[in-house]
């Protein structure tokens, strides 16, 4: 069977890892950043290079971005020298970002003028998941339209979840994402207070492991937490953007919000105190400077 060429725009943690299990798959991969030297590393791989979105669409059947902002997606797709001034009837588009559903439909809109059409697929999980083909996919768009890129889907997600019309599946992600970071959230808040009264925080992870209130989170995060790693694989600045796209949701909906509200008043503490560029777990900082503490550093209780 013929490998399509693939145009990957977004190079970034998660795009390059799927970018290069598609080119590890043998697809023909055209890339294009706005880091050079992030574009050189995937054509050393094997990669072609383009200069501009428009002509990774010009060179591409199937188009995919995984890009940081709805602005930076609507800019590269419909700009000067965007996706759409390549585009011509029949080709597809596969935005992986995660932004949010007003601006995934007004592209989606203007692809569909062209006689070319789009999908929304965000991703959940990891850098190391993409990179392996392990990742799911919220898959959005037309169902005609996603058989076409089965292959393409079933390379980059061994997880795929089919969430309706075109923007379900980032609404899908935003709400996802809405609960996975209040989670860490709150175990941040909840271990240091758990430290603050007097508990060793690995016990009172192996309390919480026992019980209804275990999570991925509780499993993973903490340890990392304990062990003071915020080296991130998705940073706070990123889960900072989700949340706050995840609020104006709710908000334009008329959906009460409070909790992820206040998730997000605390992230942007986090954020104005410089820690963007480590995980979403390095919330705890604020928390515990605010109580007087440290969740690690704590001797067990006797």
């Amino acid at each position: 069977m013929r490998k399509r060429q693939i145009g990957y725009i977004g190079l970034g943690q998660m795009g390059g890892a799927m970018a290069g299990n598609l080119i590890q798959n043998g697809y023909p991969v055209t890339v294009y950043d706005i880091n050079a030297e992030a574009v050189q590393t995937f054509v050393d791989t094997g990669a072609t290079a383009a200069a501009s979105a428009r002509e990774v669409a010009e060179q591409s059947e199937i188009i995919i971005t995984c890009l940081p902002t709805p602005a930076i997606v609507e800019t590269t797709a419909l700009g000067d020298d965007g996706i759409l001034e390549g585009l011509i009837p029949g080709k597809i588009y596969m935005d992986m970002s995660t932004i949010e559903p007003d601006t995934t439909r007004r592209v989606g809109a203007a692809i569909h003028e062209k006689s070319a059409h789009m999908l929304d697929v965000p991703v959940g999980l990891s850098p190391r998941h993409a990179a392996s083909g392990d990742l799911v996919l919220m898959i959005g768009g037309e169902k005609g339209i996603v058989q076409e890129v089965q292959d393409v889907l079933d390379t980059l997600g061994s997880v795929q979840h089919y969430c309706g019309p075109l923007g379900m599946g980032i609404t899908t992600k935003l709400i996802n994402n809405l609960v996975s970071i209040s989670t860490t959230t709150l175990l941040a808040e909840a271990f240091t207070l758990a430290v603050k009264a007097g508990l060793d925080p690995e016990h009172m992870q192996q309390v919480i492991l026992s019980t209804a209130a275990r999570s991925v989170s509780a499993e993973g995060a903490l340890s990392k937490i304990f062990e003071r790693n915020f080296i991130p694989s998705f940073k706070l600045s990123l889960a900072y953007k989700d949340i706050g796209l995840a609020s104006y949701m709710a908000n334009s909906l008329g959906v009460p919000n409070l909790i992820g509200s206040s998730v997000h008043q605390l992230q942007k503490l986090a954020m104005g105190k410089g820690l963007g560029d480590e995980s979403p777990g390095a919330v705890i900082k604020v928390i515990e400077e605010t109580a007087g503490i440290t969740v690690e550093n704590q001797k067990h209780p006797k």
